[in-house]
């Protein structure tokens, strides 16, 4: 990292789906040659209107640190007992008023800043191990989803009775040992979701 050493991050088998491989392919080690998201693109698509006419924005081509990328879900529940009964990306053209009358809608958001290509070198590097049945380093899927959530998760909507739950960070970005603790009690299924999505949204995976 540039001005500070990113700290170590305690791996939270908790935190994610249990069927979530240990280590990953390709994707997550940054060798890749064409890439693209299906979905963000089938839902600029449906967003595309042919018939009106506006100027088009420049492309992204660098990061900005202090800008957020937000990433919003839509979350199914149970009206009885609060249940979590379905987790997915918004906009997907998903009627949940006519279709799901019987289940408690919800929309949620998640702020993130953007990693750079440095910040993403030094994660797959402290990520890595020597697996010997392949002969070839691999990177810990789990322990890199856990750098994004320390690092570069900054806010949320989510609440509970008393409110809103609020996210501190430390003085170095990340967050405080008590917000992690906060984002590791969460249903593992929303953060399995919302990290593929901002995966996704990032790295195009």
């Amino acid at each position: 990292m540039s001005e500070t050493e990113k700290k170590e991050v305690e791996v939270k088998p908790e935190a994610v789906e249990v069927k979530t491989t240990v280590v990953e392919d390709e994707k997550s080690t940054g060798i890749k040659e064409v890439v693209s998201n299906s979905e963000a693109i089938a839902i600029e698509k449906e967003k595309a209107k042919p018939e009106e006419s506006k100027a088009e924005a420049m492309p992204s081509f660098f990061i900005d640190k202090v800008s957020k990328h937000r990433v919003e879900i839509d979350i199914l529940s149970s009206k009885e007992d609060g249940k979590i009964m379905s987790v997915s990306r918004t906009g997907l053209d998903l009627d949940f008023e006519k279709d799901f009358a019987y289940l408690q809608h919800s929309v949620v958001w998640f702020d993130f800043t953007l990693p750079t290509y440095e910040d993403m070198s030094s994660y797959r590097t402290r990520c890595s191990t020597f697996r010997k049945e392949v002969g070839q380093m691999l990177v810990d899927r789990l322990q890199l989803r856990n750098y994004l959530l320390v690092w570069h998760l900054k806010d949320w909507s989510l609440a509970d009775k008393d409110g809103k739950v609020v996210l501190n960070q430390d003085k170095d970005g990340s967050l405080n040992s008590e917000s992690v603790q906060k984002v590791y009690s969460l249903h593992p299924t929303i953060i399995d979701v919302v990290l593929t999505i901002f995966e996704k949204d990032i790295l195009l995976t």
